[in-house]
């Protein structure tokens, strides 16, 4: 348990010195805004559109495992294939879902991290705003590259 808690950290660090803010910022528009208020709107407005993209992302990722009602009739495949097919989509959702809660808890520490790097500055929020949205979007690429529709 205690090498797990030094990976994470060891992990949170390597974050913090490979997406400095200034790095996100650029990325972003909110570096062009003129004050700490629209930038932190900015970064908020970054983060509501990054999670909702990564919420799509994630449904279809589970949708494609989920069996249809075509999937389920008699004819599609025979009752062993069948069986094999219903426990191998059972086995992915579940561990989509596992590695969804796993990588939730890893953003959340990664940003809390960058957050803290500004501590008893005005630009924490709006860092650990950022930082999320930017590992949203690296999330969302990657559950549509591993698990997208088109795969």
């Amino acid at each position: 348990m205690r090498k797990q808690y030094l990976l994470l950290a060891t992990l949170i660090v390597a974050v913090c010195h490979a997406l400095p803010l200034t790095a996100i910022a650029q990325e972003s528009s909110c570096g062009k805004a003129s004050s700490i208020a629209e930038q932190y709107q900015c970064a908020n407005h970054e983060l509501a559109t990054a999670e909702q993209d990564l919420e799509n992302a994630f449904a279809d990722a589970i949708q494609r495992y989920t069996p249809k009602a075509d999937d389920m009739k008699e004819n599609a495949l025979p009752p062993p294939e069948r069986d094999q097919q219903a426990e191998y989509e059972r086995r992915m959702r579940q561990r989509l879902e596992l590695s969804q809660k796993t990588w939730l808890q890893y953003q959340s520490a990664a940003c809390a991290a960058v957050s803290d790097f500004y501590e008893g500055g005005t630009m924490g929020p709006t860092a650990a705003a950022l930082c999320k949205a930017e590992i949203a979007k690296q999330r969302a690429k990657f559950l549509r590259d591993n698990f997208g529709a088109d795969r």
